[in-house]
């Protein structure tokens, strides 16, 4: 089930943001990278969260060639990040991103486009109380931006320089599921965004050169609703929904317990 807010609406959410903020914004319990190469956690991949935006700072991420004899080149992170101690009785969304970077880019190296997609991922323990293997888990997923962004970073001789490129806002508001502040490593709903950042960058005369001095950065604006927690709601959320995703079952050996 998607949640979201018409278009017409989302400047009237954004005007009451710093009202509705809540007391306390979500702790990072862990990150994980799907290409240590270029973003590693704890070396060049970091995340922070104040009330009106999360922070993804990919400070090594750099261009790759695309393919053999190709002028294009692609540079990514592929990440994402667990998410606890959500606080009761609000949701959240992602309303719009600004991505920054330094550049140098030499004989007409361009830089074309940038990628900002944010999936919002809740993992639920179906039997929590009490636990008994198999342990079955549900997936929930919602894509609450993903958006290609044009740029003209560079293209003519050389660019070395700073650059901040904002992304246009969601058509609609996707909404996170209503949360009751029990969300958590440990507890028996986990929450997760998946994030994947990318920069696209042409060479024209096939003898230039492009790099991100400082990689790049990422704010992701946050939006927040208040609103009343209801179990049977919170399950049914999600634009992709897969019940019985995961099963992890037991082995007792000389009276310990192993997940298989």
């Amino acid at each position: 089930m998607r949640i979201s807010t018409s278009h017409a609406a989302l400047a009237l959410v954004a005007s009451a943001l710093a009202q509705s903020s809540p007391p306390a914004v979500p702790a990072i319990s862990s990150i994980s990278s799907k290409v240590p190469f270029q973003c590693s956690p704890g070396k060049s991949l970091g995340v922070s969260v104040e009330p009106g935006k999360l922070t993804t700072s990919l400070s090594e991420v750099q261009f790759q060639s695309t393919g053999h004899g190709r002028t294009e080149e692609y540079a990514s992170c592929d990440f994402r990040v667990e998410l606890s101690s959500w606080y009761y009785k609000y949701r959240v969304a992602i309303s719009g991103a600004t991505i920054r970077g330094r550049a140098n880019l030499t004989d007409g190296v361009q830089i074309f486009q940038f990628n900002t997609t944010a999936i919002f991922r809740m993992e639920h323990l179906k039997n929590f109380t009490p636990i008994t293997p198999p342990e079955i888990t549900n997936l929930s997923m919602s894509t609450m931006i993903t958006q290609l962004t044009p740029a003209q970073i560079g293209g003519e001789g050389s660019f070395d320089d700073d650059f901040e490129v904002a992304v246009s806002p969601p058509s609609q508001l996707v909404w996170s599921p209503c949360f009751q502040g029990t969300e958590g490593s440990g507890g028996q709903d986990s929450t997760y965004i998946d994030f994947l950042v990318s920069a696209s960058s042409s060479d024209k005369t096939g003898s230039g050169t492009g790099k991100l001095t400082s990689g790049l950065t990422v704010d992701w604006d946050l939006t927040w609703e208040e609103c009343t927690p209801d179990l049977s709601a919170k399950y049914a959320w999600g634009d992709v929904r897969i019940e019985n995703w995961e099963s992890c079952t037991y082995q007792s050996l000389n009276g310990n317990t192993y997940m298989l």
